[in-house]
């Protein structure tokens, strides 16, 4: 739902260190190797990693599809907005 007096709704975010953690546990060796496999390029990577984009529903989807024993929680947060 979105909020009306600021046009902001809640935002989803990437939990990178968990991101971090599975790619390790999964042998995944690079950022670069990493981008392949969510089939993003390694700027896109960077930029949700980072917080600069919130992850599309396609980025959400190839995550939870390369993790799959992985629950959305662990991946991602939902950020409510600061009330005004």
């Amino acid at each position: 739902m979105k909020d009306s007096s600021t046009g902001e709704g809640p935002r989803i975010t990437l939990n990178r260190e968990n991101l971090d953690r599975l790619r390790r546990a999964n042998g995944i060796g690079t950022e670069a190797e990493l981008a392949r496999i969510l089939q993003v390029s390694p700027t896109t990577l960077w930029r949700v990693s980072n917080g600069e984009v919130a992850p599309s529903n396609q980025f959400i989807a190839r995550a939870l599809t390369a993790f799959p024993h992985t629950q959305f929680a662990v991946l991602f947060t939902v950020q409510q907005p600061a009330a005004a």
